[in-house]
């Protein structure tokens, strides 16, 4: 008696979901905390927390406006750039005795309008995000540096008001993590309790079938881009306030590829349409306590740069081997 026998099926493999993530990150910055309080003796220090705290709230803010740009498979190499240069406006216009509220309208100005650069590169011109924003980082410093911003350091002058308190602490507390917190509940209610939010993600789980079905597609990648160049202005605004100067030079510096290591860390796919706020402050945790502990142990600045590439590399590979067969990242 013969039997058929039935064709072997694949099995298809369950890919952990976004929460699933997000809490594995959270666990592994808790445990991590652990064991640097009790392996570390500076570590486990108020001076230290809150040193750490102040050091994650800039990486945390910009993380905040590139996660909404990738989920939507762009991705923005010029937020460091837009941040410099739009806080060094506002410094340069108190300077000159325009009053703070003006010269933030304005610094807020500069901001959109290099956002809104970007957001035509790609929407307009058709440039791939990742060589549009590489190209518009080099044009806005160049273009910066030779016109409102001669000088490499732009000092924030003295009576600056309540902008030179934004780096300090408020009853005693450090006023940059509370400004991380509301900037990561707006982000939270903007990508799940909003329709242009909603809007993001369904352009990034598939933006030909977005467009098909009517999504203002395009739109959606002028609010990601005017998103970031906000995001940017406000960690822009911590930096002055903390270090009381503008450093130019630090566009050319690491803190995008710290920004990244934190998205991508943090659950946001480069495939678009994955990630959450919990993950993305989850992971700047974590790559904040990897950071402050290379820092009491006096951890060389090339050596840093090797861990951070390396963790990097590996999280992409991995986010890689979690997006094989979905269809490929727009641009990046």
């Amino acid at each position: 008696m013969s039997s058929t026998r039935m064709p072997d099926r694949a099995v298809p493999t369950r890919r952990p979901s976004r929460m699933e993530r997000s809490g594995v990150v959270a666990l592994t910055a808790a445990a991590g905390a652990l064991v640097l309080a009790l392996t570390l003796d500076r570590f486990a220090t108020l001076g230290n927390l809150f040193a750490l705290l102040r050091g994650i709230s800039v990486v945390g803010i910009l993380a905040l406006g590139m996660a909404l740009v990738v989920m939507g498979r762009n991705i923005d190499l010029s937020q460091v750039a837009v941040a410099l240069i739009s806080t060094g406006a506002v410094a340069k216009m108190l300077a000159g005795g325009i009053p703070l509220p003006a010269a933030l309208l304005g610094g807020t100005g500069f901001a959109l309008a290099m956002g809104a650069v970007n957001a035509g590169a790609v929407t307009l011109a058709g440039i791939p995000p990742l060589f549009a924003t590489l190209a518009t980082a080099m044009l806005f410093v160049g273009l910066a540096r030779s016109s409102i911003l001669p000088g490499a350091s732009i000092h924030l002058p003295a009576g600056s008001g309540w902008l030179a308190h934004l780096g300090g602490t408020v009853g005693g507390v450090p006023v940059p993590p509370l400004v991380l917190a509301a900037c990561a509940i707006l982000t939270h209610l903007l990508l799940e309790r909003t329709v242009p939010g909603r809007f993001v993600r369904a352009a990034g789980i598939n933006p030909r079938t977005a467009a098909v079905v009517g999504l203002p597609v395009r739109r959606i990648a002028w609010l990601q881009y005017l998103f970031s160049a906000t995001t940017a202005f406000v960690a822009g605004l911590i930096m002055l306030s903390s270090s009381g100067l503008v450093d130019l030079q630090l566009a050319n510096a690491t803190l995008i590829f710290d920004v990244l290591l934190v998205v991508v860390l943090g659950g946001v796919g480069l495939s678009g349409g994955r990630g959450g706020v919990f993950g993305v402050m989850a992971a700047t945790l974590l790559v904040g306590l990897m950071t402050n502990a290379m820092t009491i142990l006096d951890v060389a600045a090339q050596v840093q740069g090797i861990a951070k590439g390396t963790a990097l590399l590996l999280v992409l590979l991995a986010d890689g081997a979690l997006r094989r067969g979905e269809a490929p990242a727009a641009g990046i």
